[in-house]
């Protein structure tokens, strides 16, 4: 006894892991384009701050300022 409008779906052991193993795959791959862009992102930031201040001090205040955690590798933080 299913929820109203659930779908049941047979299918063999093997096709579920094949299932699983697909979306493990597509979530991994998916993590990885968001580290990526993560990545770019802060790399992006840290070049604006750099255009408008010299002093590493008020780069990381701007940036600190806008919300932004670009430069936490670079502080190890």
């Amino acid at each position: 006894m299913g929820c109203e409008g659930e779908v049941i779906v047979e299918m063999t052991p093997t096709e579920a892991v094949s299932m699983i193993e697909k979306a493990w795959q597509e979530n991994k791959r998916l993590r990885q384009e968001n580290a990526t862009l993560t990545a770019e992102r802060d790399e992006a930031r840290r070049m604006i701050c750099r255009l408008h201040f010299t002093s590493a001090e008020l780069q990381h205040d701007f940036a600190k300022a806008k919300g932004w955690d670009c430069f936490k590798q670079e502080d190890g933080k």
